[in-house]
């Protein structure tokens, strides 16, 4: 799969304790600070949809015979929901192939995301935006890494770091990808049916950055939207849920 665009966002961010009364996330956007809680501003959105359509314009790079030629940024965006219009309820070989465009809502493709993860060299970050807050939280893991087609490309990721209250990514850890056409889940059931999109299920899922766009994740029922665990209590339950309205996650060489 060869791709003709090559988008990064730069996020540096500020914030308040969250014991504090007030909640405050800085993120740089388009060469200009943003606030968001306490800090003031809400129009974080529309600053990263313009970001996005400028360094499409911008970064275009000439199309290669080599699908796996390296970007010429230093982080590669394998996965964003940001306007909801590319349906990620797919099926396996989609999701092995990749979709979506990469001005907007895209994924990379599996078989992509092993190649260039298989030296085991990698970090991951994501970004996301919270839907209700309007919080930004940037997680980090030190090692990424995607297992082969012949593995069902199982998660391997380590090394949490982040302003996130609780590693959603983690229960996921060496579970295989699995989609509602392909189940690879601990479950007795399909973890990926009714609308859920693909992901690295476990029993079932405690983060699902693949979700329905438009749902909101009903307090009884954690399988549908886009979301990420909380643990508020610092117990290991989970105490709520997260919806989102902004997700993308990218690696880079491990410095």
């Amino acid at each position: 799969m060869s791709f003709k665009y090559w988008i990064l966002i730069m996020f540096e961010i500020g914030i308040c304790s969250r014991s504090s009364a007030k909640f405050c996330s800085r993120s740089y956007v388009g060469g200009k600070w943003i606030s968001e809680g306490d800090c003031g501003g809400s129009d974080m959105m529309s600053d990263i949809m313009s970001e996005l359509e400028d360094r499409a314009k911008k970064e275009e790079i000439k199309s290669t015979e080599k699908p796996t030629e390296k970007p010429t940024e230093d982080a590669t965006v394998f996965q964003r929901r940001v306007k909801g219009d590319v349906d990620f309820n797919r099926n396996w070989t989609d999701y092995v192939e990749g979709f979506g465009n990469p001005e907007g809502d895209y994924w990379l493709g599996l078989e992509e995301l092993h190649e260039r993860t298989k030296d085991g060299n990698m970090e991951l970050e994501i970004n996301m935006i919270t839907k209700v807050t309007g919080i930004h939280w940037l997680v980090k893991y030190s090692s990424f890494r995607v297992g082969p087609g012949s593995d069902n490309y199982t998660l391997h990721v380590f090394g949490y770091s982040g302003n996130a209250t609780y590693d959603a990514l983690a229960y996921h850890n060496n579970q295989q990808f699995s989609t509602y056409d392909a189940d690879h889940d601990t479950y007795f059931g399909n973890c990926a049916s009714k609308g859920r999109g693909g992901w690295w299920y476990d029993d079932c899922t405690w983060s699902n950055l693949n979700g329905n766009f438009n749902k909101t994740v009903p307090s009884t029922n954690y399988n549908k939207g886009i979301y990420w665990r909380d643990d508020l209590n610092g117990d290991g339950y989970w105490d709520n849920v997260n919806d989102l309205r902004f997700s993308e996650m990218k690696f880079r060489k491990r410095l």
